[in-house]
């Protein structure tokens, strides 16, 4: 190292940063310097000897997971040849930028450090950083501004982990179904796709200062032989490879791409010798790529380790003729002490001029300097997991697998499904036998029956498959791909395809493809088909809500598999306002902010013993961005809570079933609210109920009593009181055929006591507000009165059943597994028992069950997405439940009231009085809470839903810790924390919500 160049050096490391700078447009032109990079790059190049500038022309292999005698073998290297670059492979972040490091601070000059992250970090690094979809499903989308927004995040996560250069875009046009290498790393069969999104995906990276790469020039895209194992041959015509291959890498010459990367391809029409890799050709290198298109960017080849090179070359001579053909960069060679003798050779032999081999190196040079390699950069260590893989990275993600979903034909017109008023939704799983994100995702849209079975189902599996579906199902197949890395086959058999056209002959048949579009070609003679790309979990998740309208379906086939599956084949959906789920800060909530401060909350509460354990959602413009269980079932710890625990909901019965209930039959004109109860139960004729105004009541402003013990006028008298045998039996006989609880059954004659004691009960509240469970009694009647059904029967004929919320019910133990139902509390008092899957409320459980005021149990999700179905102005699935007009006149504070709507509890404006929500909500907000700690609030102002269920009466209901630490409006406030501030809340962007309705 001479003195000029050790000043150079000492100027580099005294400059260290550890951290990622702001980063600058790269520059691809490498023809035209400033008098600043010219400077710099003869500086840089006079200091160095005739090693260290052949060095910059190498590329080396480097791994974090080979152990010490690899990285010394780099190490090596670096020092010895001291090599312009590494090429990183397998391993971990962590260690793979401890390495980079490492390798930086022993270069005299700062590498360039490049990964194939064709699709993100998550190519080399699986399962530790992010995988954004392959190029074949980003060829499905419509909208290239995702193109360009991913190729941003890859560019982010790259400078985060020290990386410079992206091998990426791949620019092949992949038009043979038996492509081995490229298939799904291709944007598909047509030239113009593929040019408008290698363009966005290269602007992204270079916008973002990281340099792109095309690959893998001329054109990778028709072959059928790997070039990492031999040396294909394109046959096509020179008219034909401008046409088509070359098409693609003209276009991106011409708009700027910065380096471009040479395949190991023999092409005779463009070099006719024999075995003469395009790598290795002067005519595709220098002549087509560098003097007839104008590339003046740098030229990388592809692996000199691949067999489409080593096969019929030996080392060192393949770096050699790489160089003289035009390449720059020589990309992992197979032994660099032969290349350097080789390469020195080839210059005294006159095979490469001298003057060609200054170019290159200050080509590089001129590329580093455009990267910031000017001087080292040291990113730091701390918190590089979570930096790379940050929530709205996995939120693009999800944007993008959302938007290369297609639908390729739709015969039927089955998607979006709707529940079934007949039949089931039967799903069946094809070739993964574990339950996948797919079967996971399809139950919170319903009661499915789950079948499963291999690719290969014998005639019993499908007998038996068979005998599980009915002609009026829908049964939605999956089938998933091998999980080979390129490929990504999906296996159909002939038993599969026998299977699938028996189900198909005798009910609704959908079929959705995890894999490789030209799998498509076994399923022509299927009406409802649906491309979702691959097994990814995001894909699968993306592919269920889709396929029941939670999101739109835009995508486009990228490609030809059959001419039942042409390229550009794909129907529009459109969102059908059911729930969905999203990452949060797709809808511009910060999901780390608002876990962690439920997470704090919820341990607090259970280390407090408020409740053993809860359930919360939240959900933002129609998607569920957080839905966590916490907790046990009982103090015991002996069953954990789940999300899809159905919880006793207690008084958001009021509203979840009654008032509902109340609201359907006002907007069928028959039931007129301004009208006395009277009027439709004459029972109450001569009573003091009789002229009470439904609206009254609605409001708890009609002066009734809170509420009456009723079952205390059934117990033995006494210091110790228990049921009396008068009213109650230990099994079900004659009249006694209540059910309280598994061994307790009341006599029926006690349901008219019940009513006869409201009926007779005082109003002590005459023109106050008091909050009442008796109002609720009536409503119920009256429900029953003018319809015909019960509270119970009319919410889930109307509401519950056709909207899929299989788990919001009256008598949850009739449907539902005892398991998923939390206990409410240790009776020691009437029923003295646990009491688990019968309505806590005892004025319900003496009604059976069925009340106006208590007995609904439901699931978070099912309680999240019937409220959402107001927040969308009535709709939900593409069905109308209520008029928005009535969703409006309850969602409004009755006259003159400064909390009550119609039914619903709102938001406390008396200043003297405790909020019972979050004061950030909104005057809007309205729902209501649950006696055993249950509550549901929505905002139509910032599209909110926030569900929380808890059993904090078990096991004594005396218990009233949750209320003292506020935890349910605690949370509800970091739900409005996680927005940010009113400005930002604003202009947040919030995507795939077009549409969403909004109470007025």
């Amino acid at each position: 190292m001479n003195e000029h160049f050790s000043r150079v050096l000492l100027a580099v490391m005294a400059v260290l940063s550890v951290t990622v700078r702001a980063q600058q447009v790269y520059e691809a032109d490498l023809s035209q310097l400033t008098p600043t990079e010219r400077k710099w790059v003869d500086s840089v190049y006079t200091s160095m000897s005739e090693d260290q500038r052949l060095g910059q022309l190498f590329m080396i292999r480097a791994h974090s997971d080979l152990g010490p005698d690899h990285v010394a073998e780099v190490v090596s290297q670096i020092e010895n040849y001291h090599v312009g670059g590494v090429c990183f492979f397998q391993g971990t972040p962590e260690k793979q930028l401890e390495l980079t490091n490492q390798y930086q601070a022993l270069s005299h000059l700062p590498l360039m450090v490049s990964m194939d992250a064709e699709w993100g970090l998550g190519m080399r690094l699986p399962d530790q950083t992010i995988s954004f979809p392959k190029q074949l499903a980003l060829g499905a989308i419509r909208n290239n501004q995702l193109i360009y927004d991913m190729a941003t995040e890859i560019a982010r996560q790259m400078h985060r982990l020290g990386v410079n250069v992206s091998f990426s875009p791949v620019l092949d046009v992949n038009n043979n179904p038996e492509n081995p290498v490229i298939a799904t790393r291709s944007f598909g069969e047509d030239r113009y796709n593929v040019t408008a999104k290698g363009y966005m995906y290269m602007k992204g990276l270079q916008d973002n200062g990281i340099l792109a790469s095309a690959k893998h020039f001329p054109g990778h895209g028709d072959t059928d032989v790997d070039s990492h194992l031999d040396l294909p041959v394109i046959k096509h015509s020179l008219a034909r490879l401008d046409s088509i291959e070359l098409y693609p890498f003209r276009a991106l010459v011409r708009y700027g791409i910065g380096s471009i990367m040479a395949a190991h391809l023999q092409i005779p029409a463009l070099d006719p010798r024999p075995n003469r890799p395009s790598s290795l050709s002067k005519p595709i290198v220098s002549d087509l790529l560098r003097d007839e298109l104008g590339f003046n960017g740098l030229i990388f080849t592809d692996g000199l380790e691949m067999k489409g090179v080593t096969k019929h070359y030996q080392p060192g001579e393949v770096e050699a003729e790489a160089i003289a053909a035009g390449s720059d960069i020589l990309l992992l060679p197979e032994d660099i002490a032969a290349s350097f003798e080789t390469i020195k050779r080839y210059v005294a032999e006159g095979k490469i001029p001298p003057a060609k081999l200054e170019e290159k190196v200050r080509r590089v040079l001129l590329s580093k300097y455009r990267l910031g390699l000017n001087r080292a950069s040291f990113p730091a260590a701390e918190n590089l997991r979570s930096e790379l893989n940050t929530a709205a990275a996995k939120s693009l993600k999800q944007d993008l697998y959302e938007a290369a979903m297609t639908l390729v034909r739709d015969k039927e017109k089955l998607v979006p499904i709707a529940t079934p008023e007949t039949g089931k939704i039967v799903s069946l799983r094809i070739g993964s036998p574990q339950s996948s994100a797919f079967t996971t995702r399809l139950d919170d849209y319903g009661q499915i029956t789950h079948l499963t079975t291999g690719v290969k189902p014998t005639a019993t599996e499908q007998q038996q498959i068979l005998q599980r579906v009915d002609g009026e199902d829908v049964v939605v197949v999956s089938l998933y791909s091998d999980g080979s890395r390129f490929i990504e086959k999906v296996p159909v058999s002939d038993e599969v395809l026998r299977l699938l056209k028996a189900i198909d002959q005798k009910s609704k048949l959908v079929v959705t493809v995890f894999g490789n579009p030209y799998s498509l070609a076994a399923l022509d003679g299927f009406g409802t088909v649906l491309e979702a790309y691959t097994r990814d979990e995001v894909a699968q998740d993306a592919a269920a809500q889709a396929l029941f309208g939670a999101t739109r379906i835009t995508g486009r086939l990228p490609v030809t598999a059959s001419k039942a599956a042409p390229y550009n084949a794909g129907l529009e959906t459109t969102a059908n306002f059911r729930m969905g789920y999203a990452n949060p800060e797709s809808v511009g909530v910060n999901g780390e902010q608002l876990a962690s401060k439920i997470d704090v909350l919820a341990r607090e509460a259970i280390r407090e013993k408020a409740t053993p354990g809860m359930v919360v959602l939240v959900a933002r413009s129609g998607k569920v961005v957080f839905e966590k269980a916490y907790g046990h079932h009982t103090y015991a710890r002996e069953q954990a809570v789940s999300t899809n625990d159905v919880y006793d909901l207690a008084s958001v019965t009021k509203v979840a079933a009654t008032t509902l209930c109340i609201m359907k039959l006002v907007d069928e004109g028959r039931i007129d609210i301004d009208k006395p109860l009277g009027f439709y139960l004459p029972e109450l004729e001569g009573t003091n109920k009789e002229n009470l105004k439904i609206r009254a009541v609605l409001a708890h402003r009609a002066g009734l009593s809170a509420w009456i013990p009723f079952y205390k006028y059934t117990l033995t008298p006494g210091r110790y009181p228990k049921p009396s045998s008068q009213f109650y039996r230990t099994a079900q006989t004659g009249n006694f055929v209540v059910p309280v609880t598994d061994n307790l059954f009341m006599n029926k004659v006690c349901i008219d006591s019940v009513w006869q004691r409201i009926y007779d009960s005082p109003l002590p509240n005459v023109g106050k507000y008091r909050y009442s469970d008796l109002g609720f009694y009536l409503m119920a009647k009256l429900i029953d009165r003018v319809s015909g059904l019960t509270v119970n029967e009319y919410a889930a004929r109307h509401f519950y059943r056709p909207m899929g919320l299989e788990s919001l019910t009256f008598n949850p133990l009739r449907s539902i597994d005892r398991d998923r139902i939390p206990p409410t509390e240790v009776d020691d008092y009437f029923r003295m028992c646990t009491v688990q899957g019968y309505v806590h409320d005892m004025g319900a459980g003496m009604m059976g069950g069925v009340s106006g005021h208590a007995g609904l149990f439901g699931s978070a999700h099912d309680v999240a997405a019937l409220f959402q179905m107001l927040l969308q102005e009535g709709t939900y699935g593409g069905k109308r439940y209520l008029k928005p007009e009535t969703i409006q006149q309850f969602t409004t504070r009755y006259a003159d009231d400064l909390r009550r709507g119609l039914g619903f509890d709102m938001k406390q404006l008396d200043e003297d009085r405790s909020l019972n929500m979050a004061e950030d909500a909104s005057a809007r907000a309205f729902g209501h809470l649950g006696f055993t700690g249950t509550a549901v609030w929505v905002d139509p102002a910032e599209e909110l839903v926030y569900v929380f269920l808890s059993n904090r009466t078990y096991p004594n209901m005396e218990n009233n810790k949750l209320n003292q630490l506020d935890t349910r409006i605690k949370m509800h406030a970091a739900a409005y924390q996680a927005l940010g501030s009113t400005s930002e809340r604003s202009t947040s962007a919030v995507r795939n919500t077009a549409g969403l309705g909004q109470v007025p």
